[in-house]
């Protein structure tokens, strides 16, 4: 148990690290809530873990709106405290540590920088609906989605990933 708090707390303190470390100054935006008010909502805890010559691991509370078009995922530590809110618009890709914006080219890139690992966000959306949606490179286990987890590995291209996302119910 001790051993699983620490690395929750890690992997915490590795993502607000490295949000902190690579936000850029800019201009203040708006929040993109209007744009998908509509869609469906999933709270819970996720985690992202990749193997390779330095092995890393994210873990982080989140809530995520929208859909793989336009959307916002906000990640907070343990105790609470927002790590960073990731935000997508066919127009716009960011993260931001609440006073500081950076700006990136691709949903793809901003899950890398955010998580450790470039995630399949259209198949994620898929997923939380209980649908098998394939990725290329992954492997999606939806056995247990009735009851809010899914696990999904990337096995190609290396390093491996391991995404856990574990829904409150």
């Amino acid at each position: 148990m001790r051993a699983g708090w620490l690395a929750l707390q890690m992997g915490a303190m590795l993502i607000g690290a490295s949000l902190a470390g690579c936000a850029t100054p800019s201009h203040i935006t708006q929040p993109l809530r209007s744009a998908h008010d509509n869609h469906a909502q999933w709270q819970g805890r996720i985690s992202v873990q990749v193997q390779g010559h330095t092995p890393s691991l994210m873990s982080a509370s989140f809530s995520l709106r929208g859909d793989a078009q336009n959307g916002e995922l906000d990640l907070h530590s343990p105790l609470g405290t927002t790590l960073g809110a990731l935000q997508w618009t066919p127009q716009r890709v960011q993260l931001s540590d609440g006073s500081k914006h950076q700006f990136f080219t691709s949903l793809a890139d901003l899950t890398e920088q955010a998580t450790g690992a470039a995630l399949p966000v259209e198949a994620i959306f898929g997923w939380l609906q209980g649908r098998d949606v394939q990725a290329t490179g992954w492997l999606a286990d939806l056995s247990a989605s009735a009851q809010g987890s899914i696990t999904a590995r990337r096995i190609s291209p290396l390093p491996e990933v391991t995404l856990r996302i574990k829904l409150d119910l």
